[in-house]
């Protein structure tokens, strides 16, 4: 019996990052009405994921930052993980020779060390304050503390570049494709399927109690902790053969747990 939905946001419920489908909206709350819980699993942080949530009064556990931080749906958090200072330090020097917009991620706000243009168009997408840190270097570790990096421009250039992250700083860190223009690095060991596990360790659930519901690569790891994985109808083709199924909408999934035709496995 599927007691437990773990939804991605953006590109598999957030559309255009900031509408989600009326239909999504009602089976989600069908859902929850049935004794089904619903989870938001996204490389946003937390307080955009309550944002989302609170927009289609909903209350949801959330794993956030793909998998840094994990909370229930009264908001205690139940796991957080940093970037080594050290090993972030390099990966921002290394960022500022390229010509990607870099964001950091901290619990509650984005980081930038200077203003640009590419980070103002790229501002309504956030749902967290953009703060301006000239002196990042010096706070990073101590008054800033960061899970996970984002590398915004061409979504083809950024194919090219993360090879080169991956030979550069080796196991120390995971990145992928996360948007249509957005690479994500996180610190190794942090994974959106690591935050699940922890989240299902606090319910109490077993793993095919779970469904999991993505569009990206980031998604993989989710995909991984269940056999009942859904990749949306248009995401990579990679993404799509990594996943059990495909659906062409979060309410087509939500319809077969309350028709009794998708119960776990």
């Amino acid at each position: 019996m599927i007691k437990l939905i773990i939804s991605d946001l953006d590109g598999t419920l957030l559309h255009d990052h900031a509408t989600i489908h009326d239909t999504d909206i009602q089976a989600l709350r069908r859902a929850q009405e049935h004794g089904v819980a619903v989870a938001f699993a996204s490389g946003r942080m937390y307080p955009e994921i309550q944002e989302v949530a609170n927009s289609i009064g909903m209350q949801v556990h959330a794993v956030s930052q793909n998998g840094a931080y994990a909370h229930l749906a009264d908001g205690t958090r139940i796991k957080a993980d940093y970037f080594p200072r050290e090993l972030q330090l390099e990966i921002i020097r290394h960022g500022r020779n390229t010509p990607y917009q870099m964001l950091l991620c901290a619990p509650e706000y984005y980081v930038i060390e200077q203003d640009t243009e590419h980070a103002r168009k790229l501002e309504p997408r956030l749902k967290a304050s953009l703060k301006i840190v000239p002196d990042l270097e010096d706070k990073l570790g101590t008054e800033i503390l960061s899970s996970k990096m984002s590398f915004f421009g061409d979504v083809e250039a950024l194919r090219e570049y993360l090879p080169l992250v991956k030979e550069k700083f080796g196991d120390a860190i995971d990145a992928y494709i996360a948007d249509i223009d957005c690479l994500d690095i996180m610190p190794s060991g942090i994974s959106k399927g690591i935050g699940a596990h922890a989240l299902l360790a606090e319910l109490g659930l077993t793993v095919g109690e779970v469904v999991c519901i993505g569009d990206s690569f980031n998604d993989l790891p989710l995909f991984e902790i269940t056999p009942n994985s859904y990749a949306v109808e248009g995401s990579h083709p990679d993404v799509q053969a990594q996943a059990a199924y495909t659906t062409p909408s979060v309410a087509a999934v939500v319809e077969q747990i309350l028709n009794g035709s998708l119960t776990g496995k």
